[in-house]
């Protein structure tokens, strides 16, 4: 760690800086509670029980930073960090996650190895394991690829760097988030990165499939845009929010209208609102022209409303107050993305919804769409999407045609988030060496020869470019706010664990960009420091790597990115048709589209290890520790089906079991189902819980990219007999919660005792006394 940064030393680094001065106004934070809230070193005494405050990152999906709060050595809490400009002090509630993955009872505790494949996994000294990813590498020949989630900054940079250096590739994983939307953006306007949406200054909002205030893209960040489009200081009149999607997620509870649009009408509903407004001449002939340059004014032609009302199940009614409120009612703005683009095809999808930003003349404009600068350091990755579904299909052939001989895994779970189809375990089981970093087994690194215990957020070093950022250049900081975790009683160390990119750079040695990454980061601040300027100044490099590390990062709001409001391509050129997967004749049952959706604290699955993401009620339905099946109540009637049915739900690959849950906010013929569950190996708390929805997912992907159509299975629901207790909050002045597995907790009624109460229900049920 850098030495303590004194009373006087901060003075000199900030307050000396008109950037700095402004930026300290703006977030509102006085000069000496910041000294106190934001040390870069562990205090000397640790037994006076005085918390410390420390900004770092946990380099996840939205770029927030955070401060952590550490008593005695041990992380206590998480925080948002009132300083950075992407969250503003506001945390979403999956970083709370991030201290029970430093604590989990069940983090990989050393390296372990495989004397032989098929052979038990038996502890290894580092050195040992080191110098075995080394021999792998160096005798690959080339044939070695690093699969990982996706990654920005100066980690990713290393990873690259490390593939290159023996002839590998890297590719990223993602169940989701497979390159629609970056291609739609850039197919749209011409970006790399995803714009910043001007959200609080716009007055009319349409969303379309973007759940952009529970999972998508950076919740943080646009919840506190959020409050400011509803009730900002500077607002006359209150924004109006419209939100389209076949399942009413967190945006749409919040939105002035929930549309229920039909599945893969996204794109139709877009063409629609346009010709309402091209036809009855709502915006000025520029926008039309602007608008037009990209779409044919033939398919605009084409979408009636009559036509559009077939294709999405909405009222012509509501599609004009849709064009006139963001024709008439602007600044407006529009936002695709989700399950929008998860269809054959998303892209087209998506290219239609962001290009009614052009005719509503919000590109560039308050209350629009503004572009992102690209990262300060040269050729560090400032954007991140998993590759596609075709691109994974095209890797697993190589893998079983023994085309790699090293498997380098880290945070991607194939085994858990690509449909049976793929058949990830048998494309594995013939790479001659998988090698796998973890901070707690799951379905995947189960499989490795080579398992090396990887540090938590908290215990890394490393940086972000956040995607989107603000509109200007933005590095967020990651640091280690704890040395080795331990046991509660400190009598035993948690994890003789090490950071991912550092392993990379020692087998290397030094050959993937410097010593370590602790260096790798030194470095990243120097450069930054010979800018001159930002929202830290000082008059050293020890001084300014000490400012960024105490703010949590560095960025630069005098350089706003230029919006160029370029004439789109060639977007739409025919009409929009999107297929999905039949189901087997033979098999009984309603036939339904299925709608999977991120959980709102496990995500794609990622966190189900973490009790805390676990015990979350889903905003919706206030379920937790299981997986459920939302029905509309006129689809339940007919399915004959009431909350806590057993219910299989079969698609032409396979079935799983869910609990129903019926309500309103489910478009009829439809089932949503969560993602996340379903794991067979990802420590205690996951364990055999729930049902793996991504593994029923037919293999239909996007006619653009190849990206899976994760919205495109239709399947067929059933009663499978028997009725569960759906563990939930609604309904209930009890924490609904599971003791065991599959096991539900059931409430003993007023006036019944126990026993009479084993009585009454099927055996194998849990008794809440």
């Amino acid at each position: 760690m850098a030495k303590n940064l004194t009373r006087r030393e901060f003075v000199v680094l900030a307050g000396a800086s008109t950037t700095g001065a402004v930026l300290f106004a703006a977030c509102n934070i006085p000069e000496a509670e910041f000294v106190v809230q934001s040390p870069t070193q562990l205090p000397e005494d640790l037994v006076r029980g005085i918390d410390a405050w420390y900004a770092t990152t946990l380099c996840c999906e939205g770029g927030d930073s955070v401060i952590v709060r550490v008593m005695e050595g041990r992380a206590k809490k998480i925080a948002g960090n009132p300083d950075f400009p992407i969250n503003l002090g506001k945390q979403n509630v999956r970083a709370e996650s991030a201290l029970q993955m430093l604590y989990h009872p069940d983090r990989i505790k050393t390296p372990l190895a495989r004397r032989s494949k098929g052979a038990p996994l038996r502890p290894v000294l580092w050195d040992e394991a080191e110098a075995q990813l080394k021999g792998w590498a160096e005798g690959s020949g080339g044939r070695i690829t690093i699969a990982t989630n996706p990654m920005r900054g100066h980690a990713a940079w290393v990873v690259g760097n490390f593939a290159k250096e023996y002839g590998g590739r890297h590719i990223a994983f993602d169940p989701l988030d497979q390159g629609t939307l970056h291609a739609a953006i850039k197919k749209v306007f011409g970006q790399d990165r995803l714009p910043e949406f001007d959200i609080e200054n716009a007055q009319t909002i349409l969303s379309i499939g973007a759940d952009w205030l529970g999972t998508w893209v950076s919740p943080t960040r646009y919840g506190v845009k959020y409050g400011q489009f509803r009730q900002g200081e500077a607002r006359t009149r209150r924004g109006m929010l419209f939100h389209a999607e076949s399942r009413m997620p967190l945006t749409a509870a919040a939105a002035d209208r929930w549309l229920p649009v039909r599945p893969g009408a996204e794109g139709d509903l877009a063409l629609g609102v346009a010709h309402e407004i091209i036809e009855k001449k709502l915006v000025p002939d520029a926008n039309v022209q602007a608008y037009l340059a990209g779409i044919n004014r033939a398919v605009v032609d084409a979408y009636t409303a009559d036509r559009v009302t077939r294709a999405t199940g909405l009222s012509a009614e509501r599609i004009h107050e849709l064009a006139e409120k963001l024709a008439h009612e602007g600044p407006s703005l529009v936002i695709g993305g989700g399950s929008a683009g998860a269809h054959t095809n998303g892209v087209q999808n998506l290219s239609a919804i962001y290009a009614l930003n052009y005719l509503l003349g919000s590109v560039g404009a308050r209350g629009g769409v503004w572009f992102n600068p690209p990262s300060p350091f040269e050729g560090v990755p400032d954007s991140a999407t998993g590759a596609s579904f075709a691109e994974w299909e095209k890797e697993l052939a190589g893998w079983r045609a023994g085309n790699v001989s090293t498997l380098i895994l880290r945070e991607a779970n194939v085994v858990h988030g690509l449909p049976r189809s793929a058949d990830p375990v048998g494309a594995i089981a013939k790479v001659e060496h998988v090698v796998a970093f973890a901070t707690v087994l799951d379905d995947t690194t189960e499989l490795a020869d080579l398992v090396l215990p990887e540090h938590s957020a908290l215990e890394d070093w490393g940086t972000d470019v956040p995607e989107p950022g603000p509109g200007y250049p933005l590095v967020a900081f990651q640091q280690p706010v704890v040395g080795a975790a331990y046991t509660r009683d400190g009598a035993e160390k948690l994890s003789d664990s090490r950071g991912f990119a550092d392993t990379l750079l020692r087998v290397s040695g030094g050959k993937a960009g410097g010593d370590s990454m602790r260096d790798v980061v030194n470095k990243a601040a120097r450069a930054l420091f010979a800018r001159k300027g930002g929202s830290v100044t000082a008059p050293t490099e020890e001084l300014f790597l000490k400012g960024v590390l105490a703010r949590g990062g560095w960025w630069d709001g005098s350089r706003r990115q230029a919006t160029a409001a370029a004439r789109p391509g060639t977007l739409v050129d025919g009409e929009l048709r999107s297929e999905f997967s039949e189901t087997e004749a033979e098999v009984s049952g309603e036939e339904l589209h299925l709608v999977p959706f991120a959980h709102q604290s496990l995500m794609n699955g990622r966190l189900a290890a973490a009790p805390w993401a676990q015990a979350t009620p889903d905003p919706i339905t206030s379920a937790v520790w299981a997986t459920w099946a939302e029905l509309n109540p006129e689809t339940a009637a007919r399915l004959d089906v009431r909350e806590g049915d057993r219910l299989i739900i079969r698609s032409s690959l396979g079935e799983i079991e869910a609990l129903a849950y019926v309500h309103p906010a489910a478009a009829p013929d439809t089932v949503a189902v969560p993602v996340g569950q379903g794991h067979a190996s990802y420590g205690r708390y996951a364990r055999g819980r729930g049902a793996n929805v991504l593994s029923i997912l037919v293999d239909k992907k996007d006619s653009e990219t190849g990206a899976l159509a994760w919205a495109a299975t239709r399947v067929k629901v059933s009663k499978a007999g028997g009725a569960l207790r759906v563990p939930k909050f609604e309904g209930s002045g009890e924490v609904a919660r599971q003791a065991e597995p599959g096991v539900p907790v059931i409430t003993v009624r007023e006036g019944e005792s126990a026993e009479d109460a084993k009585h009454r229900l099927e055996s194998g049920h849990k008794v809440l006394e």
